[in-house]
């Protein structure tokens, strides 16, 4: 039985992993900063792999937030993101240079300017300004794995992920992505008998989102069918977005809401246009089915509903 390590297994990504990953036929080992294993500390990390020795490591652990988060943490965000690559990339040396890893990275990595995202574009320019400490350190994680691949072996699977929304992830919607962030506040208002919710920037930003399961059933197939041969790196792609004014919208038709939406435009908006390429996505992943957009915001309200005495 192969054995998968999940960095950030408590994370947004990792509870989704883990509910997929389940009923599967590895043996599945989380680890985070929650039960003690700090990929920012070197020695730390080294000890832990070569205890757990695993076969795959799925690298879900990064520090993240919203936009006004990644700004307001600047320093710490692109440190501690970068370092984390650094340590996990000179541990699986030491321990095993055998182990592959999955490296989701986020489409936030791609220059600003660029409206359809495809992997050819990917070194077009530099990445926003408004999320340049957390783009920048996930490219980096791609530069790292190709050295240490040229000098040592060590296969990764380098995944592309648009705006992830779904279960599991923070309850605390300056830490939540910006979906999720969405959906929390508009309930919490809801629930205040609030007569007007804010919108953080114009609204006109367009977005592809992904639903989070879906983006842990994708990593599952790769595992599962052994698909570590994909283009480097791949899109995980729809190339379909919409406008935050159009989700919120949404968002307010599935709870009910007649609240007035106004917008705060002291907020930052982010690039204007961000959307995912899907052609070699369609060619290696021919026939799956993301998840229909209401759909996932709606089991989405649900699980914040939920934990409602939470919030």
């Amino acid at each position: 039985m192969k054995k998968i390590l999940v960095l950030g297994g408590h994370g947004f990504l990792g509870k989704n992993l883990n509910e997929i990953l389940k009923d599967s036929n590895f043996e599945i080992v989380n680890k985070s900063r929650t039960n003690g294993f700090d990929l920012t500390d070197l020695n730390l990390t080294i000890s832990q792999i070569k205890k757990i020795n695993p076969d795959i490591i799925i690298q879900a652990a990064a520090h993240v937030g919203s936009i006004s988060y990644v700004s307001k943490y600047s320093a710490d965000v692109v440190h501690d993101n970068t370092i984390m690559y650094v340590n996990l990339y000179r541990a699986v040396k030491e321990c095993n240079p055998k182990i592959i890893i999955i490296n989701p990275i986020s489409n936030c990595s791609y220059p600003g300017i660029i409206d359809v995202q495809h992997e050819e574009n990917w070194w077009d320019g530099p990445i926003h300004e408004s999320v340049e400490s957390y783009g920048n350190p996930k490219k980096m994680g791609y530069i790292i794995s190709e050295c240490y691949r040229k000098q040592y072996g060590i296969k990764t699977v380098n995944l592309i992920i648009s705006n992830a929304y779904g279960p599991n992830d923070y309850l605390d919607e300056n830490r939540t992505h910006a979906m999720n962030g969405i959906i929390l506040r508009m309930i919490k208002s809801q629930k205040n008998k609030d007569k007007e919710f804010i919108v953080w920037g114009s609204g006109t930003p367009i977005r592809e989102w992904v639903y989070m399961p879906d983006v842990a059933k994708i990593i599952y197939k790769i595992i599962s069918e052994e698909k570590y041969d994909l283009p480097n790196p791949i899109n995980i792609g729809q190339q379909y977005g919409v406008n935050i004014n159009e989700s919120v919208d949404l968002i307010k038709k599935l709870l009910n809401s007649d609240m007035i939406v106004k917008h705060d435009l002291t907020k930052q908006d982010g690039a204007p246009i961000k959307i995912l390429g899907n052609k070699k996505f369609d060619e290696y992943f021919d026939g799956f089915v993301f998840t229909n957009y209401e759909e996932g915001i709606s089991n989405t309200i649900n699980y914040y509903k939920n934990y409602n005495n939470r919030i």
